[in-house]
């Protein structure tokens, strides 16, 4: 055969995969699924005997030393499920030290998601380190399947540590020095994780709860198990990988750097919460039952006082609408604070943001945009200033209906009080108020002087397509 002929055969070899591949990664998603609601009776998540105890991490370097020194305490098991690990010094520290642990013979188990996990380039051989010893088992949920163009939107979006069943962190933040580095690189966020520490390891904390759900993504049918026999070239990396991690977290050990040897009093700087919950989304593919979504809507209806809300972005999409509450308290005081033109690092779903935010603002909510330096990237609801809420759910589709994610739910005025003043403080210091009473604070064409010109022009244009979009399905 010719080279004209293969090259008209590869052609369309070519379009037929990317017709393929729009009906099955795009199209399909846009077909009702009509599921069964069952979330008519939604918990208040209140009550009085829990023996957990909760802290707020707002500071993401204080967050990457808990994480350290909850690997340093493990004596039996560690358990972890990350969308990423990242690059930077904090991630070869938690690595050395994960490897430190599996030497002393903890257990550990480490979860990533299949397509978005970061073990690629100069952290390529960590995976062969982590694989190659015989206390770790590494483990990627849902890799990319070029022949099943619609398991690419089943992501792993949860991040979830347990140790022994008596720590766990849950929140929004990946491993990487993005978001614990003293220093920020230029790509920093600012986020947030939340501490629960159940000293005694009682089996109805909600520690336990999270354990179990991490236990089923791991054993999954949709997990797979990538490095199970490792070839000699990739045993020689894996071992060079673990003595440079090894050696670079037990220097930093002996040189008593902060980042390792710092320690928390669990108890003292926790607060004691009257109930603890943890909900997720379903693991199944296509669309998901919008569990965490429908929750959190519930709990905001019923609210009597206040919603606060933080979120990188806000999209509620007309999927998303259907199944919230339709009537809502007037007399409660809504404030969200969001990223702004200025600040977000996420251009494509920003631009949904932008696409919505005149129906946002025609709630009648006190609207903030956050200004820099860097971008705001937790996830939290603070409801009646008793009821908090915080995890990995994104206000958007792709957390309600697509993604796995999680968030833990506090009963503990005291909590809600500190998560409160984090929040209103990312208000006060960098932050610019929108809109409230159904109005803009500003017109359109003063809010857009103050952004930078070449991004706000594009994601502008871009919000108009996204409204389009919406419009069209």
């Amino acid at each position: 055969m010719s080279v004209k002929k293969l090259s008209k055969v590869f052609l369309l070899v070519l379009l037929i995969y990317v017709f393929y591949v729009c009906v099955t990664a795009v199209a399909i998603f846009y077909i009702p699924i009509e599921k069964e609601d069952n979330l008519k009776n939604v918990p208040s998540f209140l009550g009085k005997d829990s023996k957990d105890r909760v802290l707020l991490l707002e500071n993401g370097y204080d967050s990457g030393i808990a994480r350290i020194q909850m690997i340093k305490e493990a004596e039996q098991s560690i358990d972890i499920a990350y969308y990423s690990l990242g690059k930077g010094e904090t991630t070869e520290l938690f690595l050395g030290a994960l490897l430190d642990a599996a030497d002393r013979g903890v257990r550990i188990r480490v979860l990533l998601d299949g397509i978005c996990h970061g073990l690629r380039g100069k952290m390529s051989d960590a995976r062969y380190a982590l694989a190659l010893h015989k206390n770790i088992e590494l483990r990627y949920y849902e890799s990319i399947n070029y022949l099943k163009p619609w398991t690419w939107h089943n992501r792993l979006h949860d991040k979830i540590m347990t140790v022994d069943q008596k720590l766990s962190i849950i929140g929004g933040r990946n491993i990487g020095d993005k978001y614990l580095a003293k220093k920020p690189p230029e790509d920093f966020v600012y986020d947030r994780d939340l501490l629960i520490y159940n000293a005694k390891q009682d089996t109805g904390s909600v520690i336990v709860q999270m354990h179990r759900y991490m236990s089923d993504l791991w054993s999954h049918p949709y997990t797979n198990k990538p490095y199970s026999d490792l070839s000699k070239r990739q045993k020689k990396k894996g071992k060079e990988s673990s003595a440079a991690l090894t050696t670079t977290y037990k220097n930093a050990v002996s040189e008593q750097r902060e980042f390792v040897s710092s320690s928390i009093n669990w108890e003292q700087s926790s607060v004691k919460a009257n109930h603890v919950s943890f909900i997720h989304n379903p693991i199944e593919r296509f669309h998901k039952q919008p569990i965490v979504w429908q929750t959190l809507s519930i709990l905001a209806e019923r609210a009597q006082k206040s919603v606060i809300i933080q979120s990188p972005y806000i999209i509620p999409t007309k999927p998303m609408k259907k199944v919230i509450p339709q009537k809502t308290n007037s007399s409660v005081e809504w404030t969200i604070l969001t990223n702004s033109v200025k600040s977000t690092p996420n251009i494509m779903a920003f631009s949904g943001y932008l696409g919505t935010r005149d129906d946002i603002v025609q709630t009648g909510v006190k609207l903030y945009e956050y200004q820099k330096p860097y971008s705001i990237h937790g996830k939290s609801i603070v409801y009646d200033q008793n009821l908090s809420a915080v995890g990995s759910f994104n206000l958007d589709s792709r957390s309600a209906f697509l993604n796995t994610d999680s968030m833990v739910l506090i009963d503990s005025s005291a909590f809600a009080d500190q998560l409160t003043n984090a929040i209103e403080k990312k208000i006060t210091d960098n932050s610019i108020l929108v809109a409230e009473n159904k109005q803009y604070i500003e017109s359109a064409e003063e809010r857009k002087e103050k952004e930078p010109i070449i991004k706000g022009t594009f994601l502008h244009a871009l919000s108009k397509i996204t409204i389009l979009w919406r419009r069209l399905i």
